[in-house]
C-alpha cells in the first residue's frame, strides 16, 4: 500500500475516517473481511433452508391442487 510505514492510512468507520498505521489498517481490514465472510456464509445457509422449505411447500401444493396452480416464478 504505502512505502513509508509511519504514514497514516485513512480507514472509514461509519461516516468517519480514522487515521491508523498501515499495520493497524491491515488488521482492521482482515477483521472486517472475516466478519463479512461469516455473514455471507450465514445468509447462504439461510437461503438454502428457505429454498428447501419452498420446495417442500410446492410439493404439497401440487399434490393437493395438481396442474390447477402455477407456482413457478415468471421470467419477466
Amino acid at each position: 500500500m504505502l512505502e513509508d510505514d509511519t504514514s497514516l492510512v485513512s480507514y472509514q468507520i461509519g461516516g468517519v475516517f480514522i487515521g491508523h498505521s498501515q499495520e493497524e489498517t491491515q488488521e482492521m481490514l482482515e477483521t472486517a473481511k472475516e466478519a463479512l465472510e461469516q455473514e455471507v456464509k450465514s445468509v447462504e445457509e439461510r437461503v438454502s433452508e428457505i429454498q428447501q422449505v419452498l420446495g417442500d411447500l410446492k410439493v404439497q401444493l401440487y399434490a393437493k391442487f395438481g396442474d390447477n396452480i402455477n407456482l413457478e416464478a415468471d421470467e419477466s
